[in-house]
C-alpha cells in the first residue's frame, strides 16, 4: 500500500468515526428527554446523599409511554448533592427504529449535575455499541446539556456496514436482479 493510499484510509476512518459520533449526538438530541428529566437526574432528586442502591433499574419514557432509555447499575451511590458514583453502569437509549438504539457500558462512572444537564464521566475502559458500530476507549466524557461526548485513549472502532454512514451502495445492492 502506498503512503497516499494509507493517508486516504486514515482520513476515511477519521471521517467515519466523526460521522458515527455526530450521529450518536443527533440521536441523543432528537430522541432523549430533556436532560433535567432524565432518569439519573430524577434519581439524584429523590435519594439522600450517602444512600446506596444495589441493582438499580431506572427507565425513562416519552409522553406516549414508549421507553426511551434504561439505566441499570450493580451499584449507585449518591456522593453529595451534585454527584452519583456508579459501578457496572449500562445506559441504553431506545429509538422507534431499533437500528438506531445505542448502549453504553461503563465499569465505573461519575454523574455530575450541572445546571440543566449533567456530565457522565468514566476513566476506565468504556464501550459504546449499536447495531451498526462498536467503539471502545480508555475514558469517556458525555455532557448531557450540550449533547457532546468524547472518548479518548486506545480507541478501537468497528463499523459493521459503512454504507449506512456514507450512503454508498454496496456491490451486492448494485447488481441487477433477474
Amino acid at each position: 500500500m502506498t503512503s497516499l493510499e494509507l493517508l486516504y484510509h486514515r482520513r476515511l476512518a477519521v471521517s467515519i468515526t466523526l460521522g458515527v459520533l455526530a450521529g450518536l449526538v443527533m440521536f441523543a438530541t432528537a430522541q432523549q428527554p430533556a436532560p433535567a428529566d432524565s432518569g439519573i437526574s430524577a434519581f439524584l432528586q429523590m435519594v439522600p446523599p450517602g444512600a446506596v442502591n444495589k441493582g438499580a433499574f431506572i427507565p425513562s419514557f416519552d409522553s406516549t409511554g414508549r421507553r426511551t432509555s434504561l439505566i441499570t447499575a450493580d451499584m449507585l451511590r449518591r456522593v453529595d448533592d451534585e454527584r452519583i458514583y456508579a459501578e457496572n453502569l449500562v445506559v441504553q437509549m431506545f429509538n422507534a427504529d431499533p437500528k438506531n438504539d445505542v448502549r453504553i457500558d461503563l465499569k465505573t462512572a461519575f454523574y455530575q449535575m450541572a445546571g440543566s444537564g449533567g456530565v457522565l464521566r468514566s476513566t476506565e475502559r468504556s464501550h459504546v455499541s449499536s447495531p451498526t458500530f462498536d467503539i471502545e476507549g480508555d475514558s469517556l466524557i458525555f455532557d448531557t446539556a450540550k449533547n457532546q461526548g468524547r472518548m479518548t485513549g486506545n480507541i478501537h472502532m468497528v463499523i459493521f456496514d459503512s454504507s449506512t454512514l456514507s450512503g454508498e451502495v454496496t456491490p451486492a445492492e448494485s447488481r441487477p436482479t433477474k
